[in-house]
């Protein structure tokens, strides 16, 4: 994936925050070169659509010690921090499992 196409990507989902709560994700990285950066990257902008349906924003933090990803519910509380890529897969079945998610898939979001 180029750099141009993961700055396009991270730069679509910073948009400004609306009445309605999100879910964040927090990507930590080195760099932008970073291989588990770039990997992550990947994974998510494969399903892309998959975190629009979720409400994600997705936010990078460049020259941290090491790579990492935190998700931030939409109540505010850090639901996942791990060291290692976040699949997709795994990401959505942490959402989908979460009470106000399953509100939503409910509610026909």
């Amino acid at each position: 994936m180029s750099r141009i196409a993961i700055f396009l990507l991270f730069l679509f989902v910073m948009e400004s925050q609306t009445a309605s709560p999100k879910r964040i994700l927090v990507i930590f990285a080195p760099s932008r070169e970073d291989a588990a950066y770039q990997k992550q990257a990947a994974e998510l902008l494969a399903d892309w659509a998959g975190l629009i349906e979720r409400d994600f924003v997705v936010q990078t933090r460049f020259n941290a010690p090491a790579f990492s990803v935190v998700l931030i519910g939409k109540d505010g509380g850090e639901k996942l921090h791990q060291d290692a890529l976040l699949t997709a897969r795994d990401l959505f079945a942490i959402v989908d499992a979460m009470p106000m998610r399953r509100a939503e898939m409910g509610r026909g979001r």
